[in-house]
């Protein structure tokens, strides 16, 4: 299989389990929508971790080959702390998120 496939399988695996909630009345669809909504935001989250941790390791790569270089040097720490700000605002995103969609109004969130 080549790497398209596998993504492609990978996205249709995550859709899969977006799309798993049946409704039936009003109440039970209003349900569907938050959870389906709450597992987007939740895949959405991880995919923006997984990214912010792997810009992390690669401009640590980068820093740690370039010793003799100061301007890579810099230019890799620059990118570590650009990642973590990164990370760090996704975090208050979904705090912020699940504070206005908290399990009160809205089950299923986080």
């Amino acid at each position: 299989m080549t790497s398209k496939m596998y993504m492609r399988l990978i996205v249709l695996m995550a859709l899969g389990g977006l799309v798993s909630a049946q409704a039936t009345g009003a109440q039970s669809a209003a349900t569907a929508i938050c959870t389906i909504l709450a597992n987007i935001a939740w895949l959405l989250t991880v995919i923006a971790a997984a990214v912010g941790i792997v810009v992390i390791v690669l401009q640590g790569i980068k820093w740690t080959g370039s010793a003799e270089d100061p301007g890579a040097r810099k230019q890799a720490k620059q990118g570590i702390i650009h990642a973590v700000i990164g990370l760090v605002i996704v975090l208050i995103a979904v705090w912020v998120v699940v504070l206005v969609f908290g399990s009160n109004k809205c089950p299923g969130w986080f």
